[in-house]
This record gives structure tokens, sequence and C-alpha cells, in this order.
């Protein structure tokens, strides 16, 4: 609503008031123009009459009853006149009222405008605080863009220390496999580790049963001799991890959708070790990569038209052509060294705000 509005909804009411007002006024202003036009053919009338007087004299009497009617006549006039003067002080009066209904209008007037310079001030006001605001907003929009990508790059930096880990674990639990293995063959073929063993587990079972400390001390001090025997022979032999014979852990491969609707996975690997498997270094770091890469290409079918290896805020990424339907359908794959399964990928889409932060990055 426009300033215009607003002042004609506020004194609409009084302005009809000053309109009837000045209607009222202008018909009695009439009513005394006649009245003045009458007295007026009033005393002409009387000026006449008294002309007519000063020469028929001598008709006093048979005018006699002109002159009563004239007298009558006057009266009359007379009458009127003190009406009309009745009149036109009521309109004094009302004309009064009527002036006194101004200046009260014209006084809300003039409170109303000095509302709407308030009003329009606080606007003023609201309008600066609201772009102020509006400002603080992008720039906490855009560090919290920053903080989530922070935040990304930290995960995937996280992740590729898992997969460096995973495969460590893996060969560490080969090689402790095969001297397990080896010490197992031994048991059966050598007697003396063969006895050592025996020795081993009947202790083992007498620790289970003893109640008393003093003998259970001894039963623990021969069998801890009685495994360093053992491990001298065999060092990993008595170590064997729980998790020795458990399935491989699972790790989300993230993608997110580019401004193309196509998927772009964000490869749990180090820019370092990319680098330096690009340019054929051979490191532990740089074949565990290029192990991972491949067993994805493998497993999930990836030919050279599917996509190209990218760099995404500095850290390498698979910008495939694959739309969501089609990465449903793929689900995710294995990565394997010598022959065992070192880490099982799911495909996962990055959450709605860090998919929204990389997008508008990019």
């Amino acid at each position: 609503m426009s300033v215009s509005d607003v002042i004609r909804n506020c004194t609409l009411a009084v302005r009809d008031a000053i309109k009837s007002i000045d209607e009222h006024i202008s018909a009695v202003a009439g009513q005394r123009v006649a009245s003045q036009e009458r007295v007026k053919n009033s005393t002409t009338e009387i000026t006449r009459q008294h002309a007519l007087e000063s020469e028929r004299k001598k008709l006093v009497d048979a005018v006699a009853e002109k002159v009563a009617e004239a007298k009558r006549i006057l009266d009359d006039i007379e009458r009127k006149r003190q009406e009309a003067l009745n009149a036109f002080l009521r309109c004094q009066e009302e004309q009064n009222g009527a002036a006194l209904s101004l200046r009260d209008a014209q006084g809300a007037t003039e409170t109303a405008l000095r509302e709407i310079r308030k009003e329009q001030k606080s606007q003023q006001d609201a309008e600066t605080l609201l772009s102020k605001l509006h400002e603080e907003r992008v720039e906490k929009q855009a560090e919290l863009r920053r903080a989530l990508l922070e935040a990304l790059e930290k995960y995937l930096k996280q992740q590729a220390e898992q997969v460096h880990a995973a495969f460590s674990t893996q060969e560490q639990r080969a090689k402790i496999m095969m001297e397990f293995e080896a010490f197992k063959k031994a048991r059966h073929s050598d007697p003396e580790i063969a006895k050592l063993c025996d020795q081993r587990d009947e202790l083992r079972k007498f620790l289970n049963t003893a109640t008393v400390s003093g003998v259970k001390g001894m039963l623990e001090e021969s069998l801890k001799a009685i495994e360093d025997q053992i491990i001298k022979k065999f060092p990993n032999a008595l170590q064997v991890p729980e998790n020795a014979f458990k399935d491989s852990q699972s790790e989300d491969l993230l993608f997110y959708c580019d401004r193309n609707g196509k998927a772009v996975f964000l490869l749990p690997v180090r820019a370092g070790d990319w680098d330096a498997a690009g340019k054929g270094e051979i490191t532990e770091s740089a074949n565990n990569t290029m192990c991972l890469i491949w067993n994805m290409i493998q497993e999930l079918d990836l030919k050279t038209h599917d996509g190209d290896f990218i760099s995404v805020q500095g850290h390498p990424a698979f910008a495939s052509r694959f739309d969501l339907e089609e990465v449903a359908i793929l689900q995710g794959f294995n990565v394997k060294s010598r022959d065992s399964v070192v880490l099982r990928f799911v495909l996962s889409a990055l959450p709605s705000e860090l998919q929204e932060a990389i997008t508008y990055e990019d």
C-alpha cells in the first residue's frame, strides 16, 4: 500500500464531513443572498410608499386599507428578516464548528503524516538490517561450504589411510598365517615341537582348574618357559590375531552428481600416491593405489567411454557418464590382493549439503 493510499484511508471520513459542511454552507449562503435580495426589494417598496404617502396625504383615508396591508407586508418582511438573521447566526455557529472540525482533521492528518514518516524510517532501518543480515548469511554460507569441503578432505585422507592400513594388515595377516601353518606342520613333524605343544596344552588345562594362587603362579611360570621356547623357533606362531579369519572391512566409495546429473566418484587415494603412480614410481603406496583402481575398473567393468579420471578440489576422482539409475546397478566392488579380499567398497552418495557445496565450487 502506497503513502497516498494510507493518507486517503486515514482522512476519508474527515474529508466527507468537510464536503458535507461545505455543501450546507453553500445552501445557507444562497438563502442569505435571497433574503438580502428580498430585504432590498422591501426597502425599495417602503421608499416608494413613502413617496406616495407624501404625495397622497389627501388620500390617507382612501388608502388606509392599503397602508394597513403595506404594514402587514412590512411586518411579514420584518419577521422574515428576523428569521433570516437567526438563520445567519446559526450558520455562523455551524461555520465555527466546521472550522473547529477542520482544525481537528488537520491535526489528525499531521499526526498521521508523522506516523507515516516514523514507519517509513522504521522500514528503511529494517531494509538496512535485512541487507546486512543477507550479506552475513552469504558469508556464513561460504564459510559453511568451506567447512564442509574441509571435512570431506579430512574424511578422504582418513579413508586413504584406512585403505593403506588394510593393505598392510592383509600383508601382516598373510605373513602370520604362513608362520602359523609352518608351526602346525612342525607340530606333527618335529618331535621337540610336538612335545612342547603337548606340555603347553596340559599346563593350560591345569591353569583353568587351579584355585591355589601359589600353584597357579608356578603353572604360569612353567607355561611361559615352554611358550618362550616355541616363540624362539616360530615368533608369531602363538600370536594369531583374533581377526585373522574375519571378513574384510567395508568402506563407502563416495560419489555426487555433477550439474549434468552424472556421477563423480571420489577415489579413496592420496593425491601424492596418485601422482607417483602416474609417473611410474614404484612405491608400496603407489602400488596399493593402482591395485585399488585396477580392481575398481575390473569389477565395475568400466570402459574407456564410461568416464575420465580427473581432479576434484585437488583430490583424484572418476567423472563417469553414469546417471543415478546406472550407479544403483553397479552397487560396489571388492579390492583383492594376492587372491584375498582386502576391502569391500559400497557406492554411497554424498550428504545433500556436502554435494551442494562441492557442485557450487565446481
